[in-house]
This record gives structure tokens, C-alpha cells and sequence, in this order.
């Protein structure tokens, strides 16, 4: 394998790595917890994610997140799609119109994102990803009550940012 080859699978497995659990989700939602349907739709998810990987890299975390996830429902919608012939195509039009909405969303929560300490970052990614209190306040060594507290400062610290824009 040449060598940029092997960085770009080694980059690939590290994006995998990062966004597994959350490519894990929408699809278990969508296999409505259907285990081998939802392996199914990851590894579909997967293989797209590979074949476009390359329109990516260069994007920040939040947009990485937004792009795995606009992948992953693309696929899903794709699969679902192909069960249901009879279903409206969908046009190039919407296609443009909904990335360039979820390109605005993503540049929002980066401005909003760069306003928090980096560990109020952590804090708040974790949460988004579905981790519970529990491991919250394991990661940070703080009692589950201390979570939902600084929860709910980061809140009004982002609602307070977020009027002024």
C-alpha cells in the first residue's frame, strides 16, 4: 500500500473510531433495534463514508459530525428508498438546500462551541453523544449532580451567546 494510502486508511479508522457510536444510533433507530438490520445499515453507512471520504478531512469536529451524519441518513433514506420504489425521488434542489442548512447549523455550533472552555466543550460533546450522567461524572470525577449543574451553565452561558449573535 503506498504511503498515502495507508495514512488516509489510518485517518479513516481513527474517523471510525470517533463516530461509530453515533452512526450505531441512527441506525439502530432505524432498524428499530433490529440488531442484524442495523449491522447491516452500518456497514452500508461505512462503505459510503469510505468512498467519500476524501470530501471531508478538512473540516472541524462539528462538521465532521454533521457530514457522518448526513451520510448516514442519505444511506438510510437510500436503503428505505429501494424497499419503496414508489416513493418521490429526491431532487438535486433538496439535496443542495439541506446541506447548505446543515453547513449554516454547523458553523453556529462551532461559533457557539468556541465561547466554552475545553472542558466545558468535552462536557457538552459528551452529552450530545448520548453518554449518560453517570459516565459524565465518571469521566470528570464529579458527582452526577455537579453535571447537571454545570449542564445547565453552559446552557445559559450558550442561550446568553447565542442572543447576541
Amino acid at each position: 500500500m503506498e504511503q498515502h494510502g495507508r495514512q488516509r486508511y489510518e485517518d479513516y479508522k481513527s474517523f471510525m473510531r470517533r463516530h461509530q457510536e453515533a452512526v450505531w444510533r441512527v441506525c439502530y433507530d432505524y432498524a428499530r433495534g433490529d440488531i442484524p438490520r442495523c449491522e447491516d445499515m452500518v456497514q452500508e453507512v461505512w462503505i459510503m463514508v469510505w468512498l467519500k471520504f476524501d470530501s471531508m478531512t478538512s473540516h472541524t469536529e462539528w462538521q465532521q459530525r454533521v457530514w457522518v451524519r448526513r451520510v448516514t441518513h442519505s444511506v438510510l433514506v437510500d436503503l428505505y428508498r429501494k424497499k419503496h420504489p414508489d416513493l418521490e425521488p429526491v431532487t438535486e434542489e433538496m439535496v443542495a438546500y439541506v446541506s447548505s442548512k446543515e453547513s449554516d447549523v454547523a458553523e453556529c455550533i462551532d461559533d457557539l462551541f468556541s465561547t466554552l472552555t475545553p472542558d466545558e466543550q468535552r462536557l457538552m460533546t459528551m452529552r450530545l453523544e448520548g453518554y449518560t450522567t453517570e459516565e459524565i461524572a465518571a469521566s470528570f470525577n464529579i458527582e452526577q449532580n455537579a453535571v447537571y449543574q454545570r449542564v445547565n451553565r453552559i446552557m445559559n452561558k450558550l442561550r446568553q451567546y447565542a442572543t447576541r449573535l
